[in-house]
């Protein structure tokens, strides 16, 4: 019985501190898959600054490395798929937020997860 509960109480610690440590986690949440693409969200926020796909497209289409660029949701997520080791994913975000500087305050980042 007293196993139980202990095994019942971990269970329910591990995620919480699992969800604990991604939060502290430094860098950004990106995947490499098997033909060297990384993967990673560029995260866009401000007064209608996610309805403008076709200046994030641009910005983004820049990039010579850049393979695909998915809108994922109508609310500013992008997941970006581009060669590995070409450029950092912060030089992502920094690209749409220079095409998106049109006076509404548009920013851009990388999503960290967590």
């Amino acid at each position: 019985m007293v196993t139980r509960i202990i095994v019942g109480l971990a269970l329910m610690v591990l995620p919480v501190a699992a969800s604990a440590l991604a939060e502290e986690s430094p860098g950004p949440v990106l995947q490499v898959d098997a033909q060297g693409t990384e993967h990673t969200i560029v995260q866009i926020g401000g007064r209608m600054c996610e309805y403008h796909r076709s200046e994030v497209e641009g910005a983004l289409r820049q990039f010579e490395a850049v393979r695909q660029i998915e809108f994922l949701n109508n609310h500013g997520t992008v997941l970006v798929k581009y060669r590995s080791g070409a450029m950092s994913p912060e030089q992502l975000a920094e690209a749409v937020e220079r095409a998106l500087a049109m006076g509404w305050g548009c920013k851009a980042w990388v999503e960290r997860g967590g």
